[in-house]
């Protein structure tokens, strides 16, 4: 696959949760997508590192842990009547409201998350040449099963019958 690079990203939310935490579950939500959006964080999805130091040899082993919960940003220009952030904010102000994501990428693939809206903050428009940010935190639930972020991946169309 050759490199790309983030122009033509889109992310989309939706206040409902998928039936099944999978491509299928996740495709059958009705989205609406965050307007001007500005940059996605890095989704880094690890886990805990358990280190173990035997005494009599002296030396530390390493085993894996449990998967760690996934905290990433979402920055968008602050629009106040954006349907999408509307949903985002109302998200954040509740403790217990989920929201799916639909975060595609300009080569066509989908991750999709079950997640949390952790935190929300405005920023920059300091000066006459800055845009005002909306800033999500956002924080994927990891279900009891199966991957926290569920990748679909672009297939091109097959090509015409002759």
């Amino acid at each position: 696959m050759s490199q790309y690079t983030g122009t033509g990203a889109c992310v989309s939310v939706s206040a409902s949760t998928p039936a099944t935490h999978d491509g299928s579950g996740f495709a059958a939500l009705t989205y609406t997508q965050l307007g001007e959006l500005e940059t996605v964080g890095e989704i880094s999805i690890r886990h805990e590192s358990i280190n173990f130091t035997n005494l009599c040899s002296g030396k530390t082993s390493l085993t894996k842990g449990a998967e760690q919960g996934v905290e990433f940003d979402i920055g968008v220009a602050m629009d106040r009547v954006d349907a999408g952030q509307a949903i985002m904010t109302a998200a954040r102000k509740s403790l217990t409201q989920k929201v799916s994501l639909k975060i595609e990428d300009s080569a066509g693939d989908t991750v999709y998350l079950l997640a949390y809206v952790m935190g929300e903050r405005i920023a920059g428009g300091a000066g006459p040449n800055d845009v005002r940010l909306n800033v999500y935190n956002i924080g994927a639930i990891a279900p009891a099963s199966g991957d926290t972020a569920v990748v679909v991946l672009y297939t091109p169309p097959p090509p015409p019958s002759s």
